[in-house]
């Protein structure tokens, strides 16, 4: 068990949320419903030098790599300005004020006046190789209750950004890029050090997650949300780790990026930088092989130098010569033949600032160098914007007292909890508890159980309006028969009624007019007598059942029960009698 303060653990959160709205230069759609591609462009990008003159160094890094980049342009969700042919439109105000909205929920400072700017990115996800981002609020906090304790985590503030295109393909150095997802608005949100345990850390991002989706202004989905994560130890480095989806996995990630840089720390002391020698296309680290395990298996310089042949897409092999690492490169290109010598000597030196990503479960690897300041310069393109005046209402308690209290008044778990406290049902189901005399569980099993239930046999319960939901319990309320409530969801979802009249009509019409109940008792138990004399009182689930489907939820369920049992008894009284 690692001792976290003892080596210095320091951890910080980028979360990326995209929104729920259009694209924020332009007017196309950000569904990303897969439309068919309407042409293919190819381009290769190149690192230009900053307003100071600058190169950005992750810049550089990606022009060695000489890679060609494949844009699939697709009807009503890219245009011109995707593909930097034609200068950004106004800013969608929708996506401005959400984005305030949430920098409310996180108590963030908010400027009184936006600048876009741009970022230089070369590694082809950007067509016209920068990011367009504006910086919405400066500072903020999240109260996060953690394995560590309660945390109060800072922010360093909140920026409103296009989001990247997503890789479709790679092949032989060339990556293929969707222009579908380019442009749509997400935002992004930094957390100052955490110095925590890594479980810890998840919870706050968790958190942070948690309160994006109660603000309904974002997007819910696979890859609407993406989390990076910068970790350090004491006398390692920054390095950003991209990819850290799964917050199961994120407190091992964290864990196996705090060991992977202490055990560079720790081989920087043995002085192996200056021992890398190349000749054209072999390597050798002299006196390197101790510091492999033998035979050769998972230490991380070997895990490192293994990743190199993916990283810079160039065959290797590595041997054991004696004391010394000898490395074979194969074919290539002398460019790269240098990028691995100089990235051995980068491992040998100790931790260095750099970008990783997720590969699989919480093994991470080398992608590039971590980007600097020198990729920031104005967008001359979009005016200042001024403020909106906007009434955002107070800022709402921390997401764990709110998810606790939903807990215990729903009668819910943890995980239920959390998801009523996202969702849209929430307002419902507390206007159900005003309004109605309902039993909190109840209205909790018909909004998180029964149209989840429907949902997955196909009903569109999307299509159910909130006043519907509240319509139908309120009914409910009344003596409507709970067992007729999931096929009145189906019938709502279907007929859609304009108003409460016809919604009304709809039920009568599903429930029908009145039900001789003590007749089909009397059907039911005549059917079913050689049972009862057999089991008696054990006969009672078989008789209810076979009533119930009688009644077809006409007739509330305790009361059909309550009668059931008066039958039953009547009936073993008589024959008991007769005997």
């Amino acid at each position: 068990m690692i001792d976290w303060k003892a080596v210095g653990l320091k951890v910080g959160i980028e979360i990326h949320q995209q929104l729920e709205t259009g694209k924020l230069f332009c007017g196309c759609s950000s569904d990303m419903k897969g439309e068919p591609e309407i042409m293919e462009v190819v381009r290769k990008q190149h690192p230009v030098p900053s307003e100071l003159g600058y190169y950005d160094v992750s810049a550089t890094y990606e022009e060695l790599r000489n890679r060609r980049f494949h844009y699939s342009v697709v009807a009503r969700e890219s245009c011109l300005v995707e593909l930097d042919e034609e200068p950004p439109h106004d800013i969608n105000r929708e996506a401005l004020e959400a984005a305030l909205l949430i920098a409310h929920y996180f108590h963030s400072w908010v400027f009184d006046e936006f600048h876009v700017m741009r970022k230089t990115i070369t590694d082809g996800s950007n067509t016209g190789a920068f990011q367009r981002t504006i910086m919405i609020s400066k500072g903020g906090y999240i109260d996060s209750a953690t394995v560590d304790g309660d945390l109060r985590v800072s922010l360093e503030g909140i920026n409103l950004e296009e989001d990247a295109a997503n890789i479709l393909w790679k092949k032989d150095g060339d990556v293929g890029y969707g222009l579908s997802r380019l442009g749509i608005p997400l935002v992004e949100i930094g957390t100052d050090v955490i110095e925590a345990s890594p479980e810890a850390v998840a919870e706050v991002a968790k958190g942070i997650g948690l309160t994006l989706r109660a603000t309904g202004r974002v997007k819910r989905g696979l890859g609407t949300i993406r989390q990076d994560i910068n970790v350090s130890v004491r006398g390692g480095k920054r390095v950003e780790i991209k990819g850290a989806q799964d917050l199961r996995s994120m407190p091992a990630v964290i864990e196996g990026e705090a060991k992977r840089q202490l055990d560079l720390i720790e081989l920087s002391r043995a002085g192996l930088a200056h021992a890398v020698k190349r000749n054209g296309a072999i390597i050798r680290i002299e006196g390197g092989a101790k510091y492999l395990s033998y035979p050769l298996g998972n230490s991380t310089l070997e895990q490192e130098i293994r990743d190199m042949e993916t990283v810079f897409i160039l065959p290797l092999s590595m041997e054991i010569e004696g004391d010394d690492v000898v490395i074979k490169l194969g074919e290539g290109i002398e460019s790269k033949y240098s990028l691995v010598e100089e990235r051995l000597k980068e491992i040998l030196s100790g931790p260095s600032e750099e970008t990783r990503a997720v590969v699989s479960g919480a093994r991470t690897i080398y992608t590039r160098p971590l980007p600097g300041g020198a990729r920031m310069y104005p967008e001359t393109d979009v005016p200042p914007i001024s403020r909106p005046s906007l009434d955002l209402g107070p800022v709402p308690p921390p997401y764990y007292v709110v998810v606790n209290e939903l807990r215990h008044r729903f009668s819910l778990d943890q995980s239920s909890a959390e998801e009523l406290y996202v969702s849209p049902l929430r307002l419902i189901a507390e206007k159900a508890l005003k309004e109605t005399h309902l039993p909190p569980a109840y209205v909790a099993s018909v909004l998180m159980g029964t149209l989840k239930s429907l949902e997955r046999e196909g009903v569109q319960v999307s299509l159910l309006a909130d006043w519907q939901l509240l319509s139908i319990l309120k009914l409910v309320d009344g003596g409507y028969p709970k067992e007729a409530v999931e096929g009145l969801l189906k019938l709502v979802s279907e007929r859609r009624p304009s108003d409460e009249e016809q919604l009304k009509a709809l039920a009568d019409s599903l429930v029908g007019g009145e039900v001789d109940l003590q007749k089909i008792i009397g059907e039911v138990m005549e059917r079913d007598a050689q049972l009862v004399k057999s089991k008696g009182m054990g006969a009672y689930g078989a008789v209810m059942g076979d009533v119930m489907r009688s009644v077809r939820g006409k007739v509330d369920g305790k009361k059909v029960s309550e009668e059931v049992k008066k039958a039953l008894e009547k009936a073993l009284s008589t024959s008991s009698g007769r005997s």
